[in-house]
């Protein structure tokens, strides 16, 4: 059969397909479900290509018991990414949680509560949202107002931001080596932006500042103004 303009879009939107579906799941336990699932399929194929028929029969009724158990087992990663894919994620969403945390940084600041908030760019943070507690809850100044609240169990580690959601909170990031006599907080946000392309938001309990990690590079103190821009810039970026 000749090849014809159709199948060239089939091949394309099949493309475009596993691209998304990729993307959802980079930063989830999935993605390395899926490394899996390409290991055992590579074996198999070698099993059945090798005329090894004992291994390729169990390989076989595995993979069929092998579906329903991953369906159980990964059920809440299921269901947050079907949750992704119907999530409203244009310039209102995007407009409304930034807003949102502006002001919560402004309340944490006026009260002097340290805080450490990460918003995850293109480096996925999965591995150190796994450190704390996984929320995947609406950001709210509340929300974060609440966290970082003195004494609270989850007040000491950091946030991560993920599309305009809270992801995690508690979180365990890298403190950076860098000997500028800062305290923990800035440290971490320092050592986040050093591993990843980040932008870490670090409130001081002692003085209430608010600055930026970003590149390995800590900002002076910032204005709310100032911050907005900062975030803007970065989200358009």
């Amino acid at each position: 059969m000749p090849f014809t303009w159709r199948d060239l879009l089939d091949i394309f939107l099949v493309t475009l397909l596993f691209y998304f579906l990729w993307r959802l799941m980079v930063g989830t336990r999935a993605l390395n479900l899926v490394r899996g699932l390409l290991v055992y399929l590579l074996v198999w194929f070698l099993a059945n290509l090798l005329g090894l028929s004992t291994l390729s029969w169990i390989l076989g009724n595995a993979a069929t018991l092998g579906a329903f158990a991953l369906i159980v087992v990964f059920q809440p990663e299921l269901r947050g990414l079907l949750e992704r894919l119907g999530r409203p994620q244009g310039p209102r969403a995007t407009s409304l949680a930034l807003e949102e945390l502006l002001l919560g940084v402004a309340r944490l600041a006026e009260r002097r509560y340290g805080a450490l908030i990460a918003l995850e760019r293109r480096t996925p943070l999965g591995e150190y949202a796994a450190t704390g507690e996984v929320l995947d809850a609406r950001l709210s100044a509340r929300l974060l107002v609440t966290l970082f609240y003195p004494g609270t169990p989850l007040h000491d580690g950091g946030a991560i931001l993920r599309e305009g959601r809270l992801l995690a909170a508690g979180c365990l990031f890298p403190l950076s080596e860098a000997s500028l006599g800062l305290g923990t907080r800035h440290r971490a946000a320092l050592g986040l932006s050093e591993v990843s392309d980040a932008l870490v938001l670090v409130v001081s309990e002692e003085t209430g500042n608010i600055r930026v990690a970003e590149g390995g590079k800590l900002s002076p103190p910032l204005t709310l103004e100032a911050l907005r821009a900062r975030l803007k810039e970065a989200l358009h970026a």
